[in-house]
């Protein structure tokens, strides 16, 4: 598509809506305190109520966020003016440097290994400093392998796998509708790439020729291809036997397979994961007992463990402008406590990490699992230093490769492509597609709990691109919020990042009201992430009982846009995802649960009163990609409508 310019009109677009605008919400912090935000990927209590005890003047506020990294949301908050006092990443990248301060000057950022801050510097300079490693490892069930009568202590690749066949042959680690006993306990492309990058560590990475060929790799003197074309050995095994389901690596298929659910409950038997998971399993209070391994060898050589810090922090450029002094101090001050040895183990308690990077401070040793202690004990221990986009588009050409889309040889030859000439098809799509009038944000998951103006207005785009009646947006395929000003395909990317089809059903309002019902039932989560089955709409409006400890969410009313009510026996058109209506199946939470729309899934009866209109072809991306260039003249906005209301649990 061409780049075209777009004009923004004075008047904003009103859309239809539902009642009247609800006030928004004040946010209060504790009183008298400047508030300090940041993202992070779990909670962090222990080191919140340090940093408040400490400094009685300032409200560390913690979003949790399992996508904060540099190259996501967290940079396009940066890049919109909207980033967080205190930044986070899961690896620095070159461009960092353009939002996050120069820390070099600051006296904690000395205090940590030079080992690991030189590797975090961009162009010689400080700008992030680590947060505590995590060791990983593969994490299985002892206790299953000990019940097949395997060999619980393999020392070599091939030895895993026999212990894998030993249990499989047993009927033992897998589901009844698959044959899956292995995946990642995070379903991202930065574990999943990790993992092949371990499988080498052992026989190459960690060895002298290993050493010398990253060094050549600093200065393009070697490549991927000279060094790791057997990255995937270990893990096509395994998709060979039918362990592993190539095709779910990365969620992008369907659902992240629930991996800590079957792993507790026995329908899984080995996972790639750190520490913290291995003891999540540990005390889970299940049935099982569960050990580490860590990456074994096919050569005779010692085997390996691998250590990421859990994150970085920097500090947002912007607090380094005129009127920021105050928030600038505070950010300081945190990064400082953090830098200390309280603060090191209070984010240790936090998030499982074993490993701190701070000078003169090492782990006790309960806090390595017994697996690893051997590579801990004697340095058998992996950095993983590799540029974070690099690593990731590995990672995703050797998902390329496993999936049989091409061979080894040509996903490594793609990038080394990629390492010396970069490559469009990862780099941001700079193409001008409208302009917003408003934020529309996405916050601590909102968008599966709530009535959001970015989710009404996904679901807006939905129901003009099909010209259904109603359209169903579940609020887990909305991810990142849209910025006043320019809009670029790389924000459309972001907000709807999933690639399924859009479909169009008929259906009548009893079978409507069933799925609003069922995107209610998982607001509440011991993980504290809502389930993303929550729906956003068009076309129709609906109230519900908020769920409490002690009884779940209750659907109470179901209107459409006119406020008259959505009769049981009335027919309509209704636009969702194919992934709703069965086309990954239901297995392991694929279709959110949505089998009332099931046309598709042949593991799962088919849905009643329901006939398949169109399918389009198109995304939700492609949708919002439409209602910007039907709308070229006008700035883009939502709101508020009043489309999802939420009642306490004793109002009637």
């Amino acid at each position: 598509m061409k780049k075209r310019l777009m004009c923004a009109a004075v008047s904003l677009m009103l859309l239809a809506g539902c009642g009247s605008e609800p006030a928004p919400e004040e946010k209060t912090g504790t009183v008298g305190r400047l508030p300090i935000t940041m993202m992070y990927s779990s909670e962090l209590k222990n080191f919140e109520k340090l940093v408040e005890d400490t400094y009685p003047d300032i409200d560390l506020r913690v979003e949790i966020n399992a996508e904060a990294t540099i190259d996501g949301e967290s940079e396009r908050r940066l890049r919109s003016g909207h980033g967080t006092d205190i930044v986070t990443t899961n690896m620095p990248t070159g461009n960092a440097k353009d939002y996050v301060m120069d820390l070099s000057a600051m006296t904690y950022a000395s205090k940590y290994q030079a080992g690991i801050t030189k590797s975090l510097q961009i162009d010689g300079r400080t700008h992030f400093i680590p947060m505590p490693g995590k060791y990983s490892g593969y994490i299985y069930n002892v206790s299953m392998a000990e019940q097949a009568g395997a060999d619980i202590a393999p020392a070599d690749n091939g030895a895993l796998l026999a212990m894998m066949d030993k249990v499989s042959g047993q009927g033992l680690g897998k589901e009844d509708l698959d044959n899956v006993m292995f995946a990642f306990s995070s379903m991202d492309l930065p574990t999943v790439s990790a993992y092949f990058i371990g499988t080498q560590i052992p026989d190459f990475l960690g060895l002298a020729d290993g050493v010398t060929w990253r060094q050549k790799l600093t200065t393009r003197e070697s490549g991927f291809a000279d060094g790791m074309s057997h990255s995937i050995d270990v893990v096509s095994a395994m998709a060979e036997r039918g362990y592993i389901d190539p095709s779910r690596l990365t969620g992008q298929k369907g659902n992240a397979t629930p991996v800590l659910e079957r792993m507790l409950n026995g329908t899984m038997f080995i996972t790639y994961g750190t520490i913290d998971f291995f003891n999540t399993l540990n005390g889970g209070g299940g049935e099982y007992e569960f050990a580490m391994l860590p990456f074994l060898s096919d050569k005779g050589n010692h085997p390996w463990t691998m250590v990421t810090p859990a994150a970085f922090l920097g500090i947002n450029a912007d607090l380094g402008e005129k009127g920021n002094e105050k928030k600038l101090d505070a950010a300081d001050r945190i990064l400082s406590l953090l830098s200390s040895e309280e603060g090191q183990k209070a984010v240790i308690a936090d998030g499982g990490a074993a490993q701190s990077y701070l000078n003169g401070m090492t782990a006790d040793a309960g806090e390595v699992p017994p697996g690893l202690a051997d590579c801990v004990e004697n340095g058998y221990i992996y950095n993983l230093q590799f540029p974070a986009k690099l690593l990731q588009y590995f990672g995703n050409q050797m998902i390329a490769s496993l999936n049989g889309e091409m061979t080894v040889d040509e996903a490594l030859a793609n990038v080394d492509n990629y390492f010396v000439n970069g490559d469009e098809e990862v780099e941001y799509d700079h193409t001008l597609v409208g302009v917003m009038a408003d934020d529309l944000i996405f916050e601590n998951y909102n968008t599966r709990r709530e009535e959001t103006a970015v989710g009404n207005l996904v679901s807006d785009a939905v129901k003009e691109m099909t010209g259904a009646d109603i359209a169903l947006v579940n609020g887990g395929s909305v991810r990142s919020s849209l910025y006043k000003g320019n809009v670029f395909g790389y924000d459309l990317d972001a907000v709807c990042p999933y690639p399924n089809e859009v479909v169009v059903l008929k259906t009548d309002g009893a079978t409507v009201k069933s799925a609003l019902a069922n995107g209610i039932t998982l607001i509440n989560q011991d993980s504290g992430i809502p389930g993303g089955r929550f729906l956003n709409v068009a076309g129709l409006c609906y109230t519900f009982r908020a769920p409490t400890e002690d009884s779940p969410a209750e659907l109470l009313d179901v209107t459409l846009p006119d406020g008259s009510p959505l009769n049981d026996n009335d027919t309509f058109t209704v636009a969702m995802t194919g992934y709703m209506a069965g086309q990954n199946g239901y297995n392991d939470n694929n279709g959110d649960g949505y089998v009332m729309f099931n046309i598709y899934s042949d593991t799962t009866p088919p849905a009643k009163n329901v006939e398949l209109i169109a399918e389009t072809g198109r995304t939700f991306t492609d949708a919002l990609q439409l209602y910007f260039e039907n709308h070229a003249n006008e700035a883009i906005t939502a709101k508020l409508e009043g489309r999802i209301k939420v009642v306490s649990a004793d109002e009637r």
